[in-house]
């Protein structure tokens, strides 16, 4: 009844030790609890651990803890009910606004190694109302040294899922911090590992902004940047097949045979970095984006006007290269201003830009200032016939290095077997060029 009395004290709920037994090795004594069970609110045991096995030492005893704690089969409810609140083992986790005084977070994370094998987790979630997950053969290991907290945990998921998984971290607290399980103050880097997963499963359970995810099977490994208890980067490398996506509910899906590369998303003061490498996939046609890399940056009026003055808003883009023909198929998929994209398809580009760089303050529709250089090979645009007059030219195979802002340009342009489309200059709208070059600047 004292070690009850005791345990209840230090994790807040009350605590039933069926049996007790120990045996001493050398200077560290180890004891066996047998049909432990934490009671929830209603009387009822919210979680049952058939075997604990507890090592203390000297200095583990001067502070009230353990050296090591090992937990034997474990079987664990948690769930998220409709009103948002979190509840593990028939136990509610303290909401970010309520104190941070949690005595049994405080306890588990002040204890030198906490060890889970074999276990098995069972997660609900009201609120997306997804289909229950389960997890088996659950391994979890929590190591604390001081201020630092080292966190593993290896599952295995129903085979639709995929294979075994594997999520870890490294975090630290900060030096003045009354309360060890206070994790809301932590800094440190996650790191998630998935040899084989159905990507489409995964979304039911994590908020994709809009975004959702049908289909897909593949690996995926993933780092993710914490700092004070707040994410600040997440970084994937992706080898996936048969992904069907569609990036906001009015859109059109978007199907990809293959995808493979690394991609990040960072937070940032009113705004957002987004940055791919060695990103290349396989559209559902057939046609395949050349392996580049990309980036852009932006951030929003409010966050940017104290930074750039009465011009507020900030975009940058960077890409590497990129083919026409598939972004402008892709256009009718993605995220973009519908007069954008009825734009990009009436012209029906073709040919590849390299080395683009585009910058921009003020709103991205009607900027205040811009500037934007690249090259683009073999470029190809419909010509746009208009009812009266000439129309918009057209061009096929022409070759051009280009830079310009809100103030003017220039532009070098070379063609070789190529043609012009002048809709409305000529009784016959195309003018073959077997040889064209030219410097072009303008205001």
């Amino acid at each position: 009844p004292q070690l009850e009395s005791l345990a209840a004290r230090t994790l807040g709920v009350p605590v039933r030790i069926g049996a007790i037994t120990a045996r001493s090795e050398g200077l560290i004594p180890v004891i066996e609890l047998g049909q432990v069970a934490l009671q929830g609110a209603d009387g009822q045991p919210a979680l049952e651990l058939p075997r604990v096995v507890v090592a203390v030492s000297p200095r583990s005893l001067l502070r009230l803890g353990v050296e090591q704690l090992y937990i034997d089969a474990p079987l664990l409810e948690a769930r998220r009910d409709s009103a948002g609140q979190l509840w593990i083992a028939g136990l509610p986790l303290p909401a970010a606004s309520e104190s941070q005084d949690n005595p049994a977070a405080d306890w588990l994370f002040s204890q030198t190694e906490i060890a889970i094998r074999g276990g098995q987790l069972r997660w609900t979630d009201e609120l997306r109302q997804a289909p229950p997950l389960a997890l088996k053969d659950l391994d979890f290991v929590v190591r604390n040294k001081g201020r630092r907290h080292q966190i593993r945990l290896d599952a295995t998921p129903d085979s639709e899922w995929g294979a075994r998984f594997t999520l870890s971290a490294q975090l630290r607290q900060p030096l003045l911090s009354a309360h060890a399980g206070n994790w809301r103050r932590w800094t440190g880097q996650a790191y998630a590992n998935f040899a084989q997963l159905d990507v489409a499963r995964l979304g039911q359970y994590i908020d994709l902004q809009g975004a959702s995810v049908s289909k897909g099977r593949g690996a995926l490994r993933a780092w993710v940047d914490i700092k004070r208890g707040q994410v600040e980067q997440v970084t994937t490398d992706l080898v996936l097949s048969a992904v069907e996506t569609r990036l906001r509910p009015d859109l059109p899906p978007l199907a990809l045979r293959a995808l493979q590369g690394r991609l990040s998303v960072a937070r940032l003061p009113g705004g957002y970095a987004l940055g791919g490498q060695a990103l290349t996939f396989e559209t559902g046609d057939g046609l395949r984006w050349p392996a580049s890399g990309f980036s852009l940056r932006h951030s929003q009026a409010d966050a940017a006007a104290a930074e750039f003055g009465a011009l507020g808003e900030r975009g940058e883009l960077r890409f590497e290269q990129f083919d026409l023909a598939i972004a402008a198929q892709l256009a009718s998929r993605l995220p973009i201003p519908d007069a954008a994209r009825s734009r990009l398809l009436a012209l029906a580009p073709r040919g590849s830009v390299k080395a683009l760089q585009a910058s921009w303050r003020g709103p991205i529709d009607k900027p205040l200032q811009y500037e934007m250089s690249g090259e683009v090979q073999d470029l190809a645009l419909s010509d746009q016939p208009a009812a009266k007059g000439t129309g918009v030219p057209g061009v096929e195979g022409l070759q051009a290095k280009f830079s310009l802002n809100q103030l003017g340009g220039s532009a070098q342009l070379s063609m070789t077997g190529g043609a012009l489309r002048l809709p409305g200059v000529f009784e016959e709208p195309v003018l073959p060029l077997d040889k064209l070059s030219g410097a072009l600047r303008w205001q």
